[in-house]
């Protein structure tokens, strides 16, 4: 059996102590990138490996965490960012929120604390089955269609989402990604999108609670009545049928 991937984890801060218990507790599970500089980790994030997460100290040696988070913000829009720092004060909460931050933990922090908030954020794709029937090549895809194809994965419930929007998110310009999406994933951006949004739609639909209307909502379509079209012309039933059909086999 191929051991799975472990997810890589950038952590800058010039603590090396903090560092050295990271790698003591989480290696096993993480595959850390450990930094103390920010124009190191701007070299890290740039480079063909893709980290899942960073984790920021806000008091670095050459810059501040703020500074450094919009400048990899400029490179990338769709790794996720968390914070930390020691006795913040009042005015650093505001900047570090200012820039909307997926999570802030304070040090000294517990280990199992900050093992929670990595889990949370780089846990399973729920999407890997999408991913798995397409074929799709994970591994060995640039970084900028996968940093496309992540934002594609959290964003698929806007019903705005579009190729411009992607594009510039990823710095690409949206000709560019839809050529390079097509050629490295097998599948175009709008029918990746399309699978991405009835796959979601089987999830939700198993709840009875859920009216087919908010379902659509849910998944990005703004018309239910082509919500139901390309529903019924993927999965060969209509959502209601399809929700019937599954609760009777749930009897």
């Amino acid at each position: 059996m191929i051991e799975p991937l472990k997810k890589i984890v950038l952590v800058v801060d010039n603590d090396p102590a903090a560092l050295s218990e990271l790698k003591t507790r989480l290696s096993e599970k993480y595959e850390l990138v450990l930094l103390e500089r920010g124009d190191e980790a701007l070299d890290a994030v740039n480079q063909k490996n893709e980290c899942n997460l960073i984790i920021l100290d806000y008091r670095l040696g050459d810059q501040d965490g703020v500074s450094l988070f919009k400048k990899i913000r400029q490179e990338n829009r769709v790794t996720p960012i968390i914070f930390t720092c020691a006795n913040p004060t009042k005015e650093v909460l505001i900047q570090m929120l200012a820039v909307r931050p997926h999570g802030f933990v304070e040090k000294p922090y517990s280990i199992d604390l900050m093992d929670q908030k990595i889990a949370r954020l780089v846990g399973a794709n729920p999407f890997e089955p999408v991913h798995q029937m397409l074929n799709i090549p994970i591994h060995s895809l640039s970084i900028k269609i996968f940093r496309a194809m992540q934002f594609i994965d959290r964003h698929h419930s806007s019903s705005g989402l579009s190729l411009e929007g992607v594009g510039e998110a990823v710095s690409l310009h949206p000709k560019y990604l839809s050529a390079s999406f097509k050629e490295e994933c097998g599948v175009g951006f709008h029918d990746y999108l399309i699978e991405i949004r009835i796959y979601r739609a089987t999830q939700l639909l198993k709840d009875p609670r859920r009216i087919i209307k908010q379902v659509s909502s849910e998944v990005g379509f703004s018309d239910q009545g082509y919500f139901c079209k390309v529903f019924q012309n993927k999965i060969g039933l209509s959502p209601s049928i399809y929700r019937k059909e599954f609760l009777a086999k749930k009897r």
